[in-house]
């Protein structure tokens, strides 16, 4: 039972992303808010089309909600087919150097289930009309062959001869940049951040110059680029920093005055950007102190090109800070399943009212100080007045709690180390007389006991800490953000959290300069920072080395004699001897660069926080204040040793300060592995599970959370996948005969005996024994394999069901999604919003390019939006309005003939396919993972047999993940490692790399999206190239098995390589042998064991399946 006490701990107000907002959409947007501010940054940004703007400079006092407006604009260029680009921490010595920078890893942002590289790449070859093969190749869906760059650039002479003339070196690099082979995309890089080349005539051969370009340059033959496609936005955030930074300079008494220099270097790079991009808005976002610098003591040309808008105030409206506060609780509310008195609870209506004029950022603030005194003592308090002090007492008992659970933690730690049962003493020795000590060595402490929280996640530590992920140079733009993150982030908590003035940038794109930056603001009124950045290099490959090191510096912003900029980066191996890599080492060390080894034990403490802060527990910050186990590895306790020095008493005086708890340091790692299991059933126990409270059978305690994958054909050694990693997807890559089959059977048994329901889609009959024993036991299984399929089939509860076959068990569900219910998040409203316009858009017949099909779609969407809004609900409902669309929905069709014609298709086909339709009673989600009494598990097999078009399977696959994505989200796993599983064979079917079908949005978003609420995807192909990009860029694990087509060997060959590997012999595999990569998987050839249920040669009949759904 989830307590009120377990609710206020579940609230998290203490931000620590500063930008994350600009990236995704924000779940507490209000309309309403800046209001003025938005309304003119929208007209600016529609001039671009037809004449140059100006620049717009967005101020406001720290947390008055820029970064958040930031995000706005970034959603309004992105749904005009435009691109954003967010320059933070510009270098005022390397500006433009910064920008391009910028502008390069934010090309691989993703937008619609692409990068918005990729969307450029499209778009552009689209508007040349070129072949499919080359759109294909040039985009990277398949490999880029030799003579395609030269057919591009003559494409786009065909378009405009001048831009082709001028701006193909670049668009040559910016393709060889987005392919996924090293040594193309190493030859785009170096020559767009103005590089020299590495190999004389790696340029030439692919027709690009070999001189460096400027990187001003580079950013205006950028820009005229994009200009082709769509607007741009760049946006220049982060600039007070900077500024201040040159104020201090100038106060220096040495009297060089460099900071004039610097501040007008930045300025001048400003207006260059202004002048020298096209179809662009330039946004400046600083603090109000930071203009005045710039409009007293920049060129009056800079002060001309740039035009203020009514700076970003506090909050006046009290009815817009309460919907504020409702959406930010709702989202902790339900992801625990809490219902709170009031939907502000435990802040009454009242205190809105009297509430004094906070900023956004000052509200939460205060909310959240609220909420950690009523943590402390224990209480839960209302708060009806903002302006009321917190209660002194209250505060005492914070501290006197928050000291006796460090006493608590550091006993258990220290008699842990000892040998000694927890609660007996340990005799303190005689002090040594020679030493001295400022305080009085107490003989014995007897603290009050720890929360039992403690005790719970000190297991699930010890247990997640075991595993090591693998860092490989094709997986570290990837892992490495995600590890640093988590470790940040805990040391920020650990340390006083965002509250002492730190914070990190959000998650890094696809192609990130640096894995990780933690900044500390040193002065809330002018922005200066101190920061500390920090980027993995563990390739070998010299040419790759270079690039990575230069664009780190750059993106860093260290320089020589700057004590507030450090970079670290992290490698285990020597760097080679390239003298251009040694050139460029030597420099990143004389700037106060700083090498560090990536110690296994801090990866493995990494991954084991990411892991615990995917499964969100209600306690998980206090349990990291005691236990302080990021403060505690090698790399943050020396790169923030100075920062955790800043702090006021070292740290110290935080609750939980000081060293890092022994009880999780490596001597107890071993120890709390062998009881994982009992922390992992208190855990889940402890976690609020809307799925089902599942007992075991008996005889049987939990399974543990890892499993064995299969065995290495080299080592022998099991190759082990924690349950947990199954939330970031998995995809299979497999021809008929690989034992494809068997290995997804195996991957849903596992689940199942850990208590993990799955959803399987069965297209070719070969699932539907998911729930039948062996006849006797087969040769291929191992020792322990007839124990577990007696427990699987004893504890799982296996359901067939036969959409569109009356005969079998029926099942539907909505064509459109429950708007209603997601109205609260704009970016599950605008997702769901874009899944029911692809599912309308592919059975009205207007998915193409075509001007008709793109009119259509407008139309579609202004119509769902608009139904969205109302009471209405069923698509009957919808298409009733799409006949007789009200005055003002579009202005595209004024006559409403398109839009008629669309109602007309549409109720077309509703009568083709009754299931589109709607017809039958809808099936709840929650039924098809809700095991039945005393099972453990249930796995719902869904024949597609009564759909034998790819039309109906897509519409209809598209209505279940619709649903089921609206469900997940209302029943999150929480604490559990995953709450269920989504198994989709024939994935090419659903989300094709050709045109979009009716379920390639809804899917796109499931494998973007379903990892934080704990659904866990499985991809299965036979046909890689089909299949889209957006998938297996979603799915962390991969295997590939035997494949038979040379065309697809050659694209799984490539999706291999860039994970790391080759598959070289991919055509040639045995039968059930694969090459597997995942988090804690190097990439290597497995065999996998044999599933635990029935599967013979021959899949079942359509009669038979009926008869087994008709017997469940």
């Amino acid at each position: 039972m989830i307590t009120e006490l377990d609710a206020l701990a579940a609230i998290r107000l203490d931000w620590v992303h500063a930008l994350e907002d600009v990236w995704r959409s924000s779940p507490v947007h209000v309309d309403g808010l800046h209001t003025e501010p938005r309304r003119r940054i929208l007209a600016s940004l529609m001039e671009a089309d037809t004449h140059k703007p100006l620049g717009v400079v967005v101020q406001g006092q720290a947390g008055a909600g820029k970064t958040h407006l930031l995000g706005w604009v970034r959603q309004q260029v992105q749904e005009l087919g435009g691109y954003f680009f967010l320059v933070g921490h510009a270098s005022s010595e390397a500006f433009h150097a910064s920008v391009v920078g910028s502008m390069l890893s934010d090309l691989f942002r993703p937008v619609d289930g692409e990068t918005q590289l990729r969307r450029f790449l499209r778009s552009l070859c689209e508007l040349l009309r070129v072949p499919a093969e080359l759109t294909a190749s040039v985009v990277g869906e398949t490999a880029l062959e030799p003579g395609y760059l030269k057919d591009l650039i003559v494409a786009l002479g065909d378009h405009d001869r001048a831009l082709a003339r001028e701006c193909q070196h670049t668009l040559r690099a910016l393709t060889l940049y987005n392919s996924d082979d090293y040594d193309e995309l190493t030859v785009g890089e170096t020559y767009l951040r103005s590089m020299d080349e590495q190999e004389p005539g790696e340029r030439a051969r692919r027709g690009i110059r070999p001189a460096t370009r400027r990187p001003a340059d580079i950013v205006h033959e950028l820009s005229r680029l994009l200009a082709l496609t769509g607007p741009s936005v760049i946006a220049v955030d982060q600039v007070d920093t900077v500024v201040a930074e040159a104020a201090v300079r100038d106060d220096d008494p040495d009297g060089r005055r460099g900071g004039s220099v610097a501040f007008n270097v930045l300025a001048d790079g400003l207006l260059m950007l202004h002048e020298r991009t096209e179809r662009t808005l330039c946004l400046l976002a600083c603090l109000p102190a930071s203009w005045i610098l710039f409009r007293e003591n920049a060129v009056t040309s800079v002060r001309d090109r740039f035009h203020e808008i009514m700076p970003l105030n506090r909050l006046e409206d009290p009815a817009i800070t309460v919907r504020i506060i409702e959406r930010r609780f709702r989202e902790d509310f339900d992801r625990i399943g809490f219902t709170p008195p009031y939907p502000t609870w435990p802040v009454k209506r009242a205190a809105f009212d009297r509430a004094p004029h906070y900023t956004p950022r000052e509200l939460l603030q205060r909310i959240d100080r609220h909420l950690e005194t009523c943590l402390s003592a224990g209480v839960v308090r209302e708060l009806d007045d903002f302006a009321t002090p917190l209660a002194p007492d209250a505060e005492k008992a914070g501290a006197e709690k928050a000291g006796a659970e460090k006493a608590g933690a550091e006993k258990a730690g220290a008699e842990k180390s000892a040998g000694l049962p927890p609660g007996e003493e340990q005799a303190t020795p005689a002090e040594d007389p020679d030493e001295s000590s400022a305080e009085p060595v107490p003989v014995t402490v007897t603290p009050p006991p720890a929360g039992p929280y403690l005790a719970e996640l000190d297991a699930v530590f010890a247990e997640l800490v075991a595993t090591v992920p693998s860092v490989t140079p094709a997986n570290e733009d990837i892992v490495m953000p995600e590890l640093l993150n988590a470790g940040l982030t805990a040391w920020i908590t650990e340390n006083g959290g965002t509250r002492r003035g730190f914070s990190l940038e959000p998650s890094p794109s696809a192609r990130p300069p640096l894995h990780a930056r933690l900044s500390h603001t040193l002065n809330a009124e002018t922005g200066e920072q101190a920061q500390w950045s920090f980027r993995a290099i563990t390739s070998g490959h010299g040419r790759a080395i270079l690039p990575r090191i230069t664009s780190a510096c750059v993106m860093s912003g260290i320089a020589a004699g700057n004590p507030r900029r450090r970079l670290f980066l992290l490698r285990n191996t020597a760097w080679g001897h390239g003298a251009k890599t040694h050139e460029a080492l030597a420099a990143f060390t004389a700037a106060g660069g700083i090498v560090h080894r990536l110690d296994r034990d801090d990866l493995a403490t990494f991954a084991a926080l990411r892991t615990m802060f995917d499964r969100q527990h209600p306690h998980l910050r206090e349990w990291l204040t005691a236990r302080r186990p990021a403060s505690g590895t090698s790399l943050l306790r020396t790169a923030l040793e100075d920062a955790a020095a800043d702090l006021p008493g070292g740290g110290a005086d935080l609750p939980g300060g000081g060293a890092a708890d022994p009880g999780v340091g490596a001597a107890s790692r071993t120890d709390g592995r062998t009881g994982a299991a009992a922390g992992r059933s208190a855990s889940t126990d402890g976690s609020p599970d809307r799925v089902a409270d599942i007992p075991a059978p008996a005889g049987r305690t939990s399974a543990p959370s890892a499993f064995v994958l299969g065995t290495s054909l080299v080592s022998a050694e099991p190759a082990r996948l924690d349950l947990a990693v199954l939330r970031r997807h998995v995809a299979i890559f497999a021809g008929s005969g690989s034992g494809k089959t068997v290995l997804i059977r195996r991957l849903v048994e596992e689940a199942a005996l850990r208590g993990v329901s799955s959803i399987v889609l069965d297209p070719n009959n070969d699932l539907a024994r998911l729930g039948e024993a062996w006849p006797s036991p087969p040769a291929g299984w191992r020792d322990e394999d007839k124990s577990l399929a007696d427990e699987y089939l004893t504890g799982t509860d296996v359901v067939i069901w036969t959409p569109r076959r009356d005969g079998g068990r029926p099942v539907s569900f909505q064509p459109l999604p429950d708007f209603a219910g997601l109205r609260d998040d704009p970016d599950e409203f605008q997702t769901a919003v874009d899944a029911a316009v692809a599912t309308l858009a592919a059975r009205a017949g207007v998915t193409g390019t075509t001007s008709r099909a793109s009119i259509g779609r407008a139309i579609l969407t202004a119509a769902v939006r608009h139904f969205a809004g109302g009471n209405r609900s069923g698509l009957s409902a919808f298409v009733e309005l799409l006949a007789d669309l009200p005055d003002g929905v579009t202005d595209l069709d004024p006559a409403d003939k398109l839009a008629k014609g669309l109602a007309q298709t549409l109720r077309a086909a509703m009568v083709n396919d009754p299931l589109f339709g709607g017809q039958g009673a809808p099936v709840d989600p929650g039924a098809l993972l809700r095991p039945a009494p005393g099972r453990r598990a249930r796995v719902s097999v869904i024949s597609l047999i009564g759909l034998p078009r790819d039309e109906q399977r897509q519409s209809f696959v598209n209505q279940l993940q619709l649903a089921l994505f609206a469900w997940v989200k209302r029943n999150p796993a929480g604490a559990r490692p995953l709450g269920g599983l989504f198994v989709m064979d024939e994935a090419q079917t659903f989300a094709p790399s050709g045109p979009t079908t009716a379920c390639t949005a809804s899917t796109l978003a499931l494998a973007a999206q379903a990892r934080k609420y704990g659904l866990g995807l499985v991809f299965a192909t036979q046909a890689p190239k089909n299949l889209h990009n957006g998938i297996p860029g979603n799915a962390t694990t991969q295997l590939f098995g035997r494949l038979n087509s040379p065309t697809q060997i050659d694209a799984a060959r490539l999706m291999a390589r860039a994970s790391g590997g080759d598959a070289a012999d991919i055509g040639r595999l045995g039968v059930g042998e694969f090459y597997a990569t995942s988090e804690a998987l190097t990439f290597e050839k497995i065999r996998t064991p044999l599933c635990l249920t029935h599967h013979p040669a021959s899949p079942l009949t359509d009669e038979e399946v009926i008869a087994r759904a008709k017997g469940d």
